[in-house]
């Protein structure tokens, strides 16, 4: 009896086993897409450095992809912090990637960074170096800095966008007494 009950159950085992494999590799569907490790919502991931907050990213939905190394993100925030542990600046997008192994981030589609003083960056595609703590675009930017704001290509910055570097078609504007936007020479 115990003899037939070890054969059934390892036959089982055995049809268990045969069934699970469908002749795919692990993580891809039919047509040959990679699948997701993970799918997590509510995603929150907060980067420190000797015991102070570097970053706190949070997301509606995340794809984690353990082999490459990367997590896919919608509704993408980041809040950046000061060393006294103050938010300095929070970063927003339609959709993020976060790179696992060097904690560099992508952000795309409505990107718009606001800094602890009201400073306005927009862009569509905006990048967050970890090596050099730094944000970066390859796209056109608007800054927003109290009434008057400039544009450009390129940008490289601090989170808290006190330090801003544009790298072509530099133009500054002002806004004059009665609201208009003008060019500044």
């Amino acid at each position: 009896m115990a003899r037939n009950l070890i054969l059934v159950s390892m036959l089982a085992a055995a049809l268990a086993l045969s069934g699970c494999q469908s002749g795919e590799p692990a993580g891809e569907s039919g047509d040959g897409t990679v699948l997701p490790d993970q799918e997590i919502d509510g995603f929150t991931l907060t980067q420190t450095r000797e015991g102070q907050k570097v970053w706190v990213l949070t997301a509606d939905h995340a794809l984690v992809f353990e082999e490459a190394g990367r997590v896919e993100m919608t509704s993408f925030r980041v809040d950046f912090f000061s060393e006294e542990g103050e938010v300095r600046s929070t970063l927003t997008a339609r959709e993020g990637l976060l790179k696992q192994r060097s904690n560099d981030m992508e952000a795309f589609g409505n990107v718009v960074v606001v800094s602890d003083d009201g400073t306005r960056l927009t862009t569509e595609r905006l990048t967050w170096n970890e090596r050099t703590g730094k944000i970066e675009s390859d796209e056109f930017v608007r800054v927003v800095q109290g009434r008057d704001e400039f544009t450009g290509v390129g940008l490289e910055a601090d989170p808290d966008l006190e330090n801003i570097r544009v790298e072509s078609d530099f133009k500054a504007y002002v806004r004059t007494t009665d609201g208009e936007l003008v060019e500044e020479d």
